[in-house]
């Protein structure tokens, strides 16, 4: 068994699909039925539905190193984004470690909660 989509609130599902495509490095499928989507792997995808009203969601994202890295750094050089160490502060351009764990917050231009995590061996 798998999980093969999740619907995300969007104000724009365009910009929104791009935005997780460009910043997670994620694949724009555009037009996916009557929603825009991007695919996290082979048999997950992120369907953004346009709505006007919603409640922040948070959507945590387990990455290699090497995502991670890519991620950090997209993040890093777009003024437009930034990221903490906490749910509670995400603009304080920390990351938090744990014993198996690193990661960061940030926001999408949604006000959804965006984790990335990648464990540590």
């Amino acid at each position: 068994m798998h999980l093969d989509h999740t619907i995300i609130p969007a104000r724009n599902s365009v910009s929104s699909a791009a935005f997780y495509a460009d910043i997670l490095g994620l694949t724009n499928l555009g037009l996916y039925e009557h929603f825009h989507a991007v695919a996290v792997d082979d048999t997950l995808k992120l369907l953004f539905s346009q709505k006007e009203s919603f409640e922040s969601r948070h959507y945590a994202f387990i990455v290699t190193e090497q995502e991670y890295t890519e991620i950090f750094s997209r993040i890093n050089n777009n003024p437009a984004v930034s990221f903490g160490d906490s749910p509670a502060d995400r603009t304080n351009k920390q990351v938090y470690l744990s014993d198996s764990r690193e990661g960061f917050y940030f926001d999408d231009e949604n006000g959804h909660i965006l984790e990335v995590i990648k464990l540590i061996e």
